[in-house]
């Protein structure tokens, strides 16, 4: 085989998902040829396809140096850079390619991006406000300039933005999710979710879905194939649609009466005289609520997130956020007006763990104010009545602290918490019970031993509410 046609066999494996094959070939090709630009672009965008941002850095810096007249390597490369951290070396190389002739609303759209990243905000506004008078019609300019304005904090002028964009392309997906988040964080949760579930429609309503950058663990595969039996009514034909080609959504529509059950006159003293600072409710949905959540969480094909300790998630972009979730998000924020007042809604999602290979979440904290957290799953699946719920430590992320140094290391947050003599309370799991906390209280998953079965597995839903550091007493 030619050098010509190891290279097109590359391509070709690539394009059709082998990348594991493609990788190997293009790295064998690079041997031979270490200056080739093409090969150099395609391993590079391989990597990053795959998130190592960082690896695929010099792939694409040979590719530019081996053909500075091709336009979409400068681009990569600046994209790489952004990604990985390196936003003053992505502004400085798309000047030096705005010198050389690099221009259009891509590489506005990037050098913006790259402003924004190195914390630039207003030269950022005003290159998109320049760009998008030039292209009024540009969508996809119009929604970077949304984002300068988001993290400006100028949220009108973002939302007009992102509204202007959808006018334009009402099919953007990523406008749909931008303005999604930011109207429901803005007290405008329905219209915010509805935005969040056109997402979902645009990205996995095509019958076909994404194609995993990497094999699925068995966790997710086995979730797969219980729901395409579930949603068989038994089991399922052999040729039957893969659940995750599906975007079918099981009833989640808003309710005529309350979700939420009214709050006890006991809450408000719990929670300000607590320690750790949380309070428990018992029988938290309405009878109805519970009963329509637990047949939209088993009837929609919306957990495609994918965590390896043996759970999985589902979030507002990917279709948890039907008329329900955003009524039962309304009347927290009514219901527990004394928690939550000051603390806008800012997110949800969902985590479903398979009942012998996860070992659930790890001991970590929120960046946010408060949470709320209950369980869907009946009691009889729970094989172990005083576990399967919730460990609370009263000892929080330190002010100022990267909570990501303790959230990404267990042992680390273990030997904090041991350090600060911190003490544990167990929350075990009971059906409909909520758990109201301070969000930067360390909290983990307890012990979990759960029937098998589809519908026995452990649901939790968590609404976060704030910004971290916000008083919570």
């Amino acid at each position: 085989m030619n050098a010509d046609a190891q290279l097109q066999h590359a391509i070709d494996l690539h394009r059709s998902g082998r990348v594991a094959e493609a990788e190997a070939l293009y790295r064998a090709f690079l041997q031979a040829h270490p200056r080739h630009g093409e090969a150099n672009h395609n391993l590079g965008s391989l990597l990053a396809q795959r998130g190592e941002m960082q690896q695929s850095l010099a792939f694409f810096k040979n590719a530019l140096q081996a053909d500075t007249a091709f336009g979409q390597y400068w681009i990569s490369y600046a994209r790489a850079l952004i990604s990985s951290g390196h936003a003053a070396e992505a502004a400085a190389l798309l000047q030096r390619g705005r010198q050389q002739g690099l221009s259009g609303p891509t590489v506005d759209a990037l050098m913006a991006k790259a402003l924004i990243s190195g914390s630039r905000f207003q030269e950022a506004a005003v290159l998109l406000q320049s760009a998008v008078a030039q292209q009024p019609g540009n969508a996809a300019l119009l929604l970077e300039l949304g984002y300068a304005f988001t993290i400006a904090e100028k949220f009108e002028d973002a939302i007009a933005a992102y509204r202007q964009a959808l006018a334009i392309n009402p099919g953007f997906a990523e406008a749909h999710f931008r303005l999604g988040s930011i109207l429901s964080e803005n007290g405008q949760i329905a219209e915010g979710f509805a935005h969040y579930m056109r997402r979902a429609a645009l990205v996995y309503g095509t019958g076909k879905g994404p194609v995993p950058s990497e094999p699925e663990p068995e966790h997710k595969r086995k979730h797969d194939h219980e729901q395409r039996d579930y949603l068989a009514g038994g089991t399922a034909a052999p040729d039957a649609a893969n659940v995750a080609d599906l975007f079918h959504l099981d009833g989640g529509e808003r309710l005529a009466g309350r979700a939420i059950n009214p709050a006890g006159p006991s809450l408000m003293p719990e929670w300000h005289g607590s320690n750790p600072q949380m309070v428990v409710i018992d029988d938290f949905l309405t009878p109805k609520a519970l009963d329509q959540l637990r047949r939209y969480c088993a009837g929609s094909t919306i957990w495609r997130r994918i965590y390896q300790a043996g759970y999985i998630g589902a979030t507002p972009e990917d279709g948890f956020s039907c008329p329900l979730l955003a009524q039962i998000a309304e009347e927290i924020l009514q219901n527990f007006a004394g928690i939550l007042a000051p603390h806008p809604f800012h997110y949800l999602g969902a985590f479903k763990y398979d009942s012998t290979l996860s070992t659930g979440t790890n001991t970590h904290a929120d960046n946010s104010a408060v949470n709320v957290n209950f369980y869907l799953t009946h009691d009889d699946a729970n094989l172990d009545p005083d576990s399967g719920g919730m460990d609370i430590w009263d000892v929080g992320v330190p002010p100022g602290d990267d909570m990501r140094r303790y959230n990404g290391d267990e042992a680390y947050a273990r030997d904090f918490l041991k350090q600060s003599n911190a003490r544990m309370t167990r929350v075990p799991h009971r059906a409909n019970r909520a758990v109201i906390f301070r969000s930067d209280l360390f909290h983990k998953t307890s012990d979990c031993r759960f029937e098998e079965g589809y519908l026995n597995k452990r649901i939790n839903i968590s609404l976060l509410f704030g910004r971290r550091g916000a008083p919570t007493r």
